[in-house]
């Protein structure tokens, strides 16, 4: 959040909603349109325009978000829609707008990041949220942030057209997650 909090909203997003959002992130040009793009020049040819994306609220572990427009010409006259966060995220950033947070919200789900050589031995913020990294079982590596850098690195690889980097990153996550035990 930019309050100085330093909180950050975990939500959720896929790998194909991941790839688009990174490239659109780092402005990477993809050969076809994105439905994002396409929506966003879907609003601007209705004579509306994207206005900012709000997070609004988590029903059953689920977050739910609204875009909300403006008319071109008359900033009074607006609608929204219920999104998926990953989606209503998506058109922000190709829209280039606001992404907005209920602080409720916020500050009941969000996690503060707190770097490695930050460690030193501290209490909790009287809010309780102090999150120092994943949990590893007394010393050992953790499959879950393997896991998790395998399928960053594959996605970075996929948004930098390195298809061959990512193809061997995807086969080494299959492998992690063919010997981790699921039940």
């Amino acid at each position: 959040m930019e309050d100085g909090t330093g909180l950050l909203l975990p939500i959720i997003v896929l790998e194909m909603s991941s790839v688009l959002l990174m490239a659109a992130v780092r402005n990477v040009q993809l050969a076809r349109p994105t439905m994002y793009q396409v929506l966003k020049e879907m609003v601007e040819k209705m004579g509306y325009t994207v206005k900012l994306v709000r997070v609004t609220k988590r029903e059953h572990e689920t977050y739910l978000a609204q875009l909300h427009l403006t008319k071109l010409d008359n900033d009074a006259e607006s609608i929204s829609f219920d999104l998926r966060p990953s989606d209503a995220i998506n058109i922000a950033v190709n829209c280039k707008v606001p992404i907005q947070v209920n602080k409720k919200l916020a500050y009941s789900d969000g996690v503060r990041i707190v770097e490695s050589a930050d460690l030193a031995p501290r209490a909790a913020s009287s809010d309780g949220l102090l999150f120092t990294g994943p949990d590893k079982p007394a010393g050992q590596p953790s499959t879950d942030e393997k896991e998790f850098i395998l399928v960053r690195n594959m996605l970075v690889a996929a948004v930098e057209e390195r298809y061959r980097d990512a193809a061997l990153w995807r086969d080494k996550l299959t492998q992690l997650r063919s010997n981790k035990n699921w039940a």
